[in-house]
């Protein structure tokens, strides 16, 4: 799922009259860009950490909005930009109590698209009473930082002919010497933009290189400060005042810099940070002026958009969510840490302050030796893409939802460690919490763990309410534990028993008896369990994930290899001029289609892949069908785009189900033999598909009379143009079938619930008076629960012994 980067601003200004003019530079205990006084995302700071130990308390919490933006703080106040659901807003806050000075608004909502939430993408900037922050609609104001009034703005479209990048303008200019340089990413000369601060005036701009969320960053190499760019065919180092250009380094067709983040490493050296990974580079003085090499290519660090940061030889950062120390020399990994997750940090005091998983604000030591905590506060309800700030003692934070500060304060009690033996562990009352300490205590724990756990014994131990995963393995050194009990992208670490192989983490299975889960080995790769016979395909990737099942469990019927007809598949593709690219559809025909003239209603189905090879539904319609529990019908599976976020909610939804309903079904209509009222017609989809096949059939309810739509995603962009449908069609055109789980997949950290949308989805209709069934089911998520509803989603849509119809009257069905 595609997310914006944001990275490092500065500027260094005062505010006279409608100008700005440039006076001392911001104090180094403020935090005025978003990587610090030095834009290296590091602060002294002496003291804060190294002299005892600490502790952390939630000094203030503003409710804000929503946004990416960072928080700059400097002269007592901390400024973000966020959207409250009407506009986009710079706001300013007193740095010690939160309490609002000011708010400008900054432009219309962003409405986020494809998978990015609402608000802002770039981050403010402060310096000599100054504050800069550009729109996602590319306004570009400069902002007296006591009061909010604007001294000057600009419109990057209209100044550079700029075009608005996908998500929305997201680069954050940097200021030295009087100057602002930003990447623009207007066209003929003017990728490259360098200001007068005071004014806003053009001073010089240059290239033509395609820009998208990338930013500039300010640094000293080979004893020139330059202004580092990245574009889409080069890194470059210019200089601040004329633009000239020092030194250039080309980059390798279908290299994937739509993000990038360079990055000061100290003697001369930069990093240059994308999601795929990390590049160092080398920039020295030459006879001809200035030269770079590419020192290394480092897979250690990426698949995050936090840039690390260096101390003492080594990089701090992230792999994916994995908190990870290397080598600047060689880029090679010393060690990593499951422990805090997270997606941002910064050094402070030789210490790392991470924003950690579920609002967890982390404090640890700085050091190769390998992670040791030092204090730990939850501090927000989930965390966020942005990366934490520092000044005056505090720590400040943003979510998706609101601004903190939190305090340092030295002298408190240690913290407890990252992982606490309760966290995870089983009640000591429980059988197996008996064991643990029975064999722990043993002269051998490994004998007492081979006879309990020899071969043949299987995995997980249910106990009451409780499930003990349990793993063993003599080679590994960290296990953790992923699945539908824990957020989406997260492994929660299994626990070890001291002198053993054998790992363990503790869960209640109440009120929900099915899990899907599989172990993250050594940080490496993901494993089904070898002790549970049991497995299901993941809802994404091809691996098969284990699962757990309650006591007596018994697979449908339906899913079996069925005994009797079988229905016959077809094929063709069709080409989309809607779209502008070809769709593979499958084609489910009923026993006994090619002898008879009737006319069959139609069921359209989204994303075939997933519902032909992991949902089975070829094999349970042919079970359903030939027992005369549904109707004989024609289902036509619809191949997902390789970029089938666009289609499933996202910006190109509109267009998709327009091709649904006009081209497909036109070109269906032609090969086989289907009734046409719409009353006879039905759209299925899971998921993000289930978004579209609500949205397709309000949107056309011409064409389909049915929809069902399992465990529905709303919030890839275009859920308010489905609840405007909503409110403007007839409850009595559509019939609705919705579940979704108990347990449902979630991140607090992204704001994104499964359960929540489909809740949102189903309340919406039935407060219009669609006719709806389903409902909550106490189940977790995947293909195990989403397989075993088939038989009550399809004898919804086409009941056996109901004709060709599959409408009925309208009004709420719960």
């Amino acid at each position: 799922m595609p997310r914006v980067a944001r990275v490092l601003t500065l500027a260094l200004l005062l505010t006279a009259g409608p100008a700005l003019t440039a006076t001392t530079s911001t104090k180094t205990t403020d935090w005025p860009h978003l990587r610090g006084p030095q834009m290296d995302g590091r602060t002294g700071a002496p003291g804060t950490f190294s002299q005892g130990p600490v502790g952390l308390e939630v000094a203030f919490r503003v409710p804000l909005g929503s946004g990416y933006s960072g928080v700059a703080v400097a002269d007592g106040k901390a400024v973000t930009l966020f959207a409250d659901g009407e506009a986009d807003w710079v706001g300013a806050f007193d740095a010690t109590t939160g309490k609002e000075a000011w708010r400008h608004r900054l432009g219309e909502r962003t409405h986020g698209r494809d998978g990015a939430h609402d608000g802002p993408l770039s981050s403010p900037i402060i310096g000599g009473g100054a504050v800069y922050a550009l729109g996602s609609d590319g306004r570009l104001l400069a902002l007296d930082l006591s009061t909010g009034k604007v001294a000057w703005e600009k419109k990057l479209e209209d100044a550079f002919g700029a075009k608005r990048p996908h998500f929305g303008f997201t680069t954050t200019p940097v200021y030295g010497g009087g100057h602002l340089v930003l990447l623009a990413g207007g066209p003929e000369g003017k990728a490259i933009v360098g200001l007068d601060a005071r004014t806003g005036e053009t001073l010089w701009s240059l290239g033509d290189d395609r820009v998208d969320y990338q930013s500039p960053a300010i640094m000293t190499l080979a004893g020139r400060e330059q202004v580092v760019v990245v574009a889409g065919k080069r890194i470059a180092g210019l200089t601040l005042d004329t633009g000239s250009l020092l030194w250039a380094h080309p980059l390798e067709e279908g290299d994937n810099v739509g993000s990038s983040t360079p990055s000061f490493m100290g003697e001369d050296r930069f990093m240059l940070y994308a999601s795929g990974g990390a590049r160092a580079y080398r920039v020295s003085k030459t006879a001809e002026g200035f030269g770079v090499e590419e020192l290394y290519r480092s897979n250690a660090l990426g698949g995050n958009y936090a840039p690390p940061v260096a101390h003492e030889g080594h990089l701090y950062g992230f792999r994916g969510n994995i908190l990870t120390c290397a080598s600047a020399e060689t880029g090679e990994r010393v060690w990593r840490s499951r422990e805090p997750g997270g997606d941002g940090l910064i050094l402070v005091d030789g210490h790392l302050v991470i924003f950690g998983a579920k609002g967890n604000v982390v404090v640890a030591k700085a050091s190769p030796a390998g992670y040791e905590e030092v204090a730990r506060l939850e501090a927000l309800d989930g965390s966020s893409l942005t990366w934490p700030s520092f000044a005056e003692g505090r720590i400040y934070l943003r979510n998706l939802q609101e601004l903190a500060a939190v305090t340092v304060r030295r002298g408190a009690a240690a913290p407890a460690t990252a992982v606490a033996m309760a966290d995870g562990a089983p009640p000591a009352s429980s059988e197996f919490g008996r064991w643990l300490a029975k064999a722990a205590a043993a002269d051998s724990p490994q004998a007492q763990v081979d006879a309990r756990f020899g071969e043949g014994v299987r995995t997980p131990l249910v106990e009451g309410d409780l499930v003990h995963f349990i793993y063993r393995d003599a080679g590994a050194n960290d296990v953790g534990l992923g699945g539908s009990m824990i957020d989406h992208g997260l492994a929660e670490p299994l626990l070890r028993l001291a002198g053993t192989d054998l790992f363990y983490r503790t869960y209640s299975l109440s009120p929900v008896k099915r899990w899907e889960y599989h172990f993250h080995v050594n940080f490496e790769d993901w494993k089904t369990d070898p002790r549970n016979p049991r497995t299901v395909p993941a809802l994404e990737g091809d691996d098969p994930l284990s699962e757990l099942v309650p006591a007596g469990y018994q697979q449908a019927a339906y899913l079996s290899e069925p005994k009797g007809a079988r229905g016959k598949m077809d094929e063709f593709t069709l080409s989309s001029k809607i779209l502008g690219y070809e769709k593979k559809v499958q084609v489910w025909l009923p026993p006994g289609y090619d002898k008879g003239k009737d006319r069959y209603p139609l069921l359209l189905v989204n994303d075939s892949a997933a519902w032909i090879d992991k949902g089975l539904l070829p094999r349970v319609l042919d079970n359903l069908v030939g027992a005369k529990k549904v109707a004989p019908v024609v289902v036509a599976f619809v191949d997902a785009d390789r970029r089938w976020w666009l289609e499933a909610g996202g910006s190109r939804t509109d267009e998709y189900v327009d091709m649904l309903a006009n081209e497909l079904a036109a070109e269906l209509d032609k090969r086989y033999r289907l009734a046409k009222d719409p009353a006879s017609r039905a759209i299925m989809g899971g998921r993000f598909y289930g978004f579209s096949s609500a949205y397709a059939a309000l949107k056309h309810p011409e064409r389909f009379g049915a929809v069902a739509a399992q465990s529905p995603y709303m919030s890839l962009g275009s859920a308010d143009s489905l609840l405007k449908l909503i409110a403007e069609r007839d409850p009595a055109s559509v019939r609705f079938y919705v579940d979704w789980n108990l347990v449902e997949e979630r991140n607090i950290d992204r704001d994104w619930d499964f359960a929540r949308d489909s809740r949102s989805l189903d309340e919406a209709l039935q407060e219009r008076g669609f006719h709806v069934t389903g409902g909550e089911q106490t189940d977790s998520f995947g293909w195990g629960g989403l397989r075993e509803r088939l038989d009550e989603v399809l004898t919804t849509l086409f009941p056996a012994g109901s004709g060709k119809s599959v409408a009925r009257s309208g009004g709420a069905s719960r």
